[in-house]
């Protein structure tokens, strides 16, 4: 019986993850876990429902473990019921440093920020909480269901828990994942009761949503927070006028 399950959505059901062998020699006992039907938060409820480790693990399919990384998941588990980990930025030059998520310092600590590229649960948290709420069909999901994790349970951020991951490949990459996390963000917010108008005011108008630590950086963050706004309108549109997201 493995101790820990792996579980990672992907489009390609024979991708080589190039860190199975890190697995196979780690003292923990795993198993890896893959689905490709539906959205990211559907796949992963499916890996939950197969797995039969009581840790889970929760990776992208581009993620790349490091170091004895399933070992210290594994340990992390006997104490903390989740827990979250730094996140290496291995895409494009230009790009890197722009998610504020991917790092969140060289210290342990509870946090309640968590990427789903790099996170693990105890299986009886999620029996308890729920799984991903399917509704949000890009982004967010790791969030929301976090939200709710937070309600009851302490997440642990390990600066020793990584992994090495794109957040984009290039700068087009990035301005459309930053349009369609901010679309897709209206849903998050009207499904966790918060103000939808609210928010967007906000992320219109605080400055430093805007300006990063250069001037490249910055430019790039700008126009990436412009396209995000524009992509949170949309969403405005699509789930809050329309009331479709109900």
């Amino acid at each position: 019986m493995p101790e820990i399950s792996v579980i990672i959505p992907t489009l390609d059901p024979d991708k080589d993850f190039g860190w199975e062998r890190k697995l196979k020699a780690a003292d923990v006992e795993g198993e890896i876990i893959v689905y490709t039907e539906g959205s990211a938060a559907a796949a992963r409820n499916k890996g939950i429902e197969e797995a039969r480790g009581d840790k889970l693990v929760f990776l992208d399919d581009d993620s790349v473990p490091k170091g004895d990384y399933f070992d210290h998941v594994s340990e992390l588990l006997d104490e903390y019921p989740a827990v979250a980990g730094r996140v290496c930025d291995t895409g494009h030059p230009f790009t890197r440093g722009l998610s504020n998520q991917y790092d969140q310092g060289d210290h342990g600590h509870i946090t309640e920020t968590v990427v789903g590229c790099n996170m693990a649960i105890r299986s009886e948290v999620l029996e308890d909480v729920g799984g991903f709420d399917e509704r949000l069909p890009y982004g967010h999901e790791e969030a929301e269901l976090i939200d709710r994790v937070c309600e009851s349970y302490t997440v642990w951020y390990s600066p020793d828990m990584v992994v090495e991951h794109p957040f984009a490949e290039s700068v087009p990459d990035y301005l459309e994942k930053e349009y369609r996390h901010g679309k897709e963000s209206i849903l998050y917010y009207k499904i966790r009761d918060k103000s939808v108008p609210k928010r967007i005011v906000k992320s219109m108008l605080i400055p430093t949503y805007y300006f990063e630590s250069t001037v490249s950086l910055s430019v790039i963050s700008v126009v990436g927070q412009i396209v995000s706004n524009l992509g949170m309108l949309h969403g405005y549109l699509k789930y809050e006028l329309t009331d479709s997201g109900r």
